[in-house]
C-alpha cells in the first residue's frame, strides 16, 4: 500500500494543469465587481510609521489594500490605501516577505503627501515594483495594511490571514535584494527549472555547473525560508511568484526543479551531483514539500498540536506567533483565536484548553516553544523533556518541576 508521502509526491509530479490542487478548506469569494469600495471611518495614528489609519469594520471582514502607483527608479515610492470588504474584493497581490531590521528604514509618500517610514526591505520591494508596472497595482502587505499599534485590529486581521492569502490573485514572495550570485540562481530556476534530467549511462548528466549550484544553495537558504508566517502564506496561495532583486520565477518552475532533485535522491545519485543534497535539504525545498503535502486532498486537516510539533523550529519575532501563525491551518476543534493581549502563560493554557487530549510530551514541547519556566505551569510529569533542535545553539529547558530556585 502506498504511503501518504508517496501519494503526495505523485501529485506533485502530475501535469501543470492538475498539479495545483484546490485547497479544500478555502472559502470561495464571488467578485461582484472590480470597483474599490471606500468606507468612511474614524482614524488612528500608527506611532512607529506616522501613518494615519481608518478604522476597519470587523463584522464584514474588511481589510486595507495598498495601491502602488507607477514610477521610476528616480522617483519616490507613492501610493494610498483603500478599505474594502473581502466579499467584494478586487484583484490584488499579497506579499510574503521577511520584515527585516526595524532600525533600517526609508520614507515613502501616502495619499499624495503624507510621508511615512517603512523598513528598508519592504521599501526596496516597492521601489522595484513601481518601475515594473504601468498601471496602479493593489497589494496586501501585513506591515502596512494592519495597524500594528492597535491590538484589536491585529487580532482581527491575523484571524483573516488565511482568507487574505487564499483570495489573492497572486502571492509574491520577496527574498530581498540581489546578492553577488542571486541573479544566476534566479535565472537558472526560471529558464532551466523545468528542463528535467538527461540520462547518461546508468545515471544522469549534472543538473548545473559549480557556480550555479553554489548560487542555488545560497538562494534556498535565505532567511526568508525559515520565517514562521510564510508557512500559511505559501500553503494557502493559489499562485506564487518569487522575486529576488529584479529577477523572478514562478513556483511551478521551482517545483519542477525539486522533482528532478527527488529523482536523483530516489535513485541514489544525489551524492554524485555537486550540492544536490544541500539544495534538496534546504529550507526552500522543505517548503515545496510542505505546500504539496498540506494542500493534498488525502492529507487530513491537521490539529494545532500537529502543526506546532512540525513547525516549532521556524522563526518569528513575537514568540506568540509560534502558535498564531499556525491557527489558520488547524482544524476548528483544536484551533484558537489570535489574541495579542494574552501573556505567554495565558496562551499556553488557551492551547491546553482546546487540546485536552494531548499527551504530556506535547505540553512539554509547548512550554519550551513559549519559553515558559516550569514553575509557571502545571504539568503532570516530573520533568521537562529536552527536544533536539536545529540550529544546535538553541537553548532548551531541562529543569525539574519541583526546583523552586529555577
Amino acid at each position: 500500500m502506498r504511503t501518504l508521502n508517496q501519494v503526495v509526491l505523485e501529485a506533485v509530479r502530475a501535469s501543470s494543469d492538475t498539479i495545483e490542487i484546490e485547497h479544500r478548506r478555502r472559502t470561495t469569494f464571488i467578485r461582484q465587481n472590480e470597483t474599490l469600495v471606500w468606507k468612511a471611518a474614524s482614524t488612528a495614528v500608527h506611532e512607529s510609521s506616522g501613518l494615519t489609519y481608518g478604522t476597519l469594520g470587523r463584522s464584514c471582514q474588511q481589510i486595507r489594500l495598498f495601491e502602488l502607483l507607477p514610477g521610476t527608479g528616480m522617483t519616490d515610492v507613492v501610493g494610498g490605501f483603500h478599505c474594502i470588504d473581502l466579499s467584494k474584493c478586487p484583484t490584488y497581490t499579497a506579499l510574503s516577505y521577511a520584515w527585516g531590521d526595524q532600525t533600517d528604514s526609508e520614507n515613502m509618500k501616502i495619499d499624495g503627501g503624507t510621508t511615512i517610514s517603512v523598513r528598508k526591505n519592504l521599501w526596496w520591494f516597492l521601489h522595484l515594483q513601481q518601475s515594473t508596472i504601468t498601471q496602479p497595482k493593489l497589494f496586501w502587505i501585513d506591515a502596512m495594511c494592519i495597524n500594528q499599534d492597535d491590538v484589536h485590529e491585529r487580532n482581527h486581521q491575523v484571524g483573516l490571514m488565511k482568507l487574505i492569502y487564499a483570495t489573492a490573485a497572486d502571492v509574491c514572495i520577496w527574498l530581498g535584494r540581489e546578492s553577488e550570485d542571486s541573479d544566476l540562481a534566479m535565472e537558472f530556476i526560471a529558464k532551466k527549472g523545468t528542463h528535467g534530467l538527461r540520462a547518461r549511462g546508468p545515471g544522469f548528466h549534472p543538473l548545473w555547473k559549480k557556480k550555479e549550484g553554489l548560487a542555488l544553495a545560497a538562494l534556498c537558504d535565505r532567511p526568508y525560508w525559515t520565517r514562521m508566517w510564510i508557512i500559511q502564506e505559501i500553503i494557502h496561495a493559489k499562485k506564487i511568484t518569487v522575486w529576488c532583486g529584479a529577477k523572478e520565477f514562478n513556483w511551478a518552475s521551482f517545483k519542477s526543479l525539486y522533482l528532478s532533485l527527488k529523482v536523483l535522491e530516489d535513485n541514489s545519485w544525489d551524492a554524485h551531483h555537486y550540492l544536490v543534497t544541500n539544495v534538496l535539504q534546504s529550507s526552500a525545498c522543505v517548503m515545496v514539500w510542505q505546500r504539496a503535502h498540506w494542500r493534498h486532498p488525502d492529507t487530513p486537516i491537521p490539529s494545532l498540536q500537529t502543526l506546532i510539533e512540525v513547525f516549532h523550529e521556524w522563526k518569528c519575532a513575537d514568540v506568540r506567533d509560534k502558535v498564531y501563525a499556525l491557527v489558520g491551518m488547524a482544524n476548528n476543534e483544536t484551533s484558537i483565536m489570535p489574541d495579542y493581549e494574552r501573556s505567554l502563560k495565558q496562551l499556553y493554557f488557551a492551547v491546553q484548553e482546546r487540546n485536552p487530549s494531548c499527551e504530556e510530551k506535547f505540553f512539554n514541547l509547548l512550554s519550551q516553544v513559549l519559553v515558559l519556566p516550569g514553575k509557571d505551569i502545571e504539568l503532570p510529569g516530573q520533568s521537562l523533556i529536552e527536544y533536539k533542535s536545529h540550529p544546535p545553539e538553541r537553548i532548551v529547558l531541562r529543569k525539574r518541576m519541583n526546583d523552586e530556585n529555577w
